[in-house]
């Protein structure tokens, strides 16, 4: 009887896993930062510039590899950091946040800056 239960609740926890979704079928605004990663990542391989503003928001995360994956697609799409360091406290990601949405907003983070930047990193 021990082993039929045993063989059922596996059963059951094979059938939750089995209905979410892929990693891949997530995005920037996902609850599963698994999703969130994967979104983040291809943007920045991608060089994906209308993602830009997700990248900035993710920059906000309350998970620390997201800031981390979100700051390293930023960098790789615009070609700076603009100060953001992804482990510093909350005030301080705060301020370089607001940094990234007002370069972004000021049009900063055009394509054509965007190569200059690069090309100018040392």
């Amino acid at each position: 009887m021990r082993g039929v239960f045993v063989l059922m609740v596996i059963a059951g926890a094979a059938s939750i896993v089995g209905c979410t979704p892929r990693t891949s079928d997530g995005g920037f605004d996902s609850d599963d930062p698994g999703s969130q990663l994967y979104a983040i990542r291809r943007a920045g391989n991608q060089g994906d510039r209308d993602a830009i503003p997700h990248l900035i928001q993710s920059l906000d995360s309350d998970d620390i590899a997201v800031r981390l994956y979100a700051i390293n697609a930023l960098e790789r799409i615009t070609g700076t950091r603009l100060g953001y360091v992804y482990y510093a406290p909350q005030n301080e990601r705060t301020k370089s946040i607001e940094r990234w949405s007002d370069a972004y907003d000021s049009g900063e983070l055009s394509p054509s800056r965007a190569a200059d930047a690069k090309a100018e990193a040392p």
